[in-house]
């Protein structure tokens, strides 16, 4: 090995160990529209950056909505965001990029990169949509994959042979936790005809009064 060649290995072992390689995530513009997926990838991306590793946001073009409007500030002031259009991407053998399933389109553009590639899959409904048939993420070079559960593991494993999984749960907001009180009752109703729907809510609220509370709801 010629003394070049271990100086920039050397390089990449400290980058590692001090945190300092780059973490890249290619992130879908929703055009300010709240999604469940996105925001998983923008607070594991926060959790890094707090913890003093170095995540990169990725977007396809320079005219990036992003996600303050319905996210928080703190996920683009904190976390820095670069474009894939229109710029040379700095990229080292120590770093990381990681694809949404739904990119596989754009693999086969990363697969000659020197640095270590990872799939995101959060929706194995959308894991085959952008490849060829026949296509697998370990011939483009993706050996890894996040995913959110156990059977979403099992279920991918199945058909995306020579892949090592990581799994990741998302965090269950604070919002979401046990009501005090027992919910409203709603009672769904779907008839062939809409008269026999209002027939039926108004002969029971005749009949039992005492329920006027309950609440009915025509899935028309």
């Amino acid at each position: 090995m010629d003394q070049e060649t271990l100086k920039k290995l050397e390089k990449s072992i400290e980058n590692l160990k001090d945190k300092s390689a780059r973490i890249y995530f290619i992130v879908q513009d929703t055009k300010g529209n709240a999604k469940a997926s996105l925001s998983y990838i923008y607070k594991m991306a926060l959790t890094l950056k707090r913890n003093g590793f170095n995540p990169i946001m990725l977007q396809e073009k320079p005219d990036y909505t992003g996600v303050e409007s319905w996210l928080g500030e703190d996920f683009m002031t904190e976390l820095p965001h670069k474009s894939i259009e229109g710029q040379n991407l700095e990229i080292s053998p120590e770093d990381f990029i990681i694809v949404p399933e739904l990119y596989g389109f754009i693999m086969p553009q990363l697969e000659k990169l020197p640095c270590a590639k990872i799939v995101l899959c959060q929706s194995y409904d959308y894991m085959l949509e952008t490849l060829q048939p026949g296509q697998t993420w370990a011939q483009l070079g993706f050996h890894r994959c996040i995913t959110t559960s156990e059977l979403q593991k099992d279920y991918i494993s199945n058909i995306m042979k020579g892949v090592k999984f990581d799994i990741i749960e998302p965090v269950i907001s604070d919002k979401f936790r046990k009501q005090v009180l027992p919910p409203k009752p709603i009672i769904a109703i779907h008839t062939r005809d809409h008269r026999d729907t209002l027939t039926l809510i108004k002969s029971f609220y005749l009949k039992f009064p005492q329920y006027r509370w309950i609440t009915f709801r025509d899935l028309r």
